[in-house]
């Protein structure tokens, strides 16, 4: 006797739900602690902080761009207190920078462009006399048409 799929799925189902319900939990904490560190800076440099995390002792702040580094270290204090505060049992005793890298631009490949010569052409031409293949004697006249075209 053969079990429905669908009864021999559904622990594995409940298992994925489960992993996604804590996954959900802790992107909630992290974006809670994100709006915490956030309300505790300026304005100009609250989007630039991305994350908060803990790290063994240490509050671990992130941010996009190294520049905001300098002007952040101005605020570690008050981060660290209001930390201290919501998180005691963690016992933060001090601050830690990282910068996260950004994602390089995809560089654009150049597309080289490249003319056969004269003789090339001459020679593809007639070898494309001499084809059956409709398509490729095609193909053929027009990459010797690209010699007639390369710049001076």
């Amino acid at each position: 006797m053969r079990v429905p799929r669908n009864k021999t799925m559904k622990p594995l189902l409940n298992q994925a739900s489960g992993a996604l319900t804590n996954l959900l939990q802790d992107a909630q904490l992290y974006q809670a602690l994100l709006e915490v560190g956030q309300d505790t800076l300026p304005k100009a440099l609250q989007p630039h902080l991305v994350g908060v995390s803990f790290e063994g002792h240490a509050l671990l702040l992130q941010l996009d761009e190294s520049i905001w580094a300098t002007q952040l270290r101005f605020y570690e204090p008050s981060l660290l207190g209001i930390f201290q505060e919501h998180f005691p049992h963690l016992e933060l005793n001090r601050v830690k920078i990282k910068i996260l890298p950004q994602p390089q631009e995809p560089q654009k490949k150049r597309h080289t462009i490249s003319y056969p010569s004269d003789q090339d052409a001459l020679e593809m031409l007639q070898i494309g006399e001499h084809i059956k293949s409709d398509g490729l004697k095609q193909a053929l006249q027009k990459l010797s048409l690209r010699a007639k075209k390369k710049p001076l």
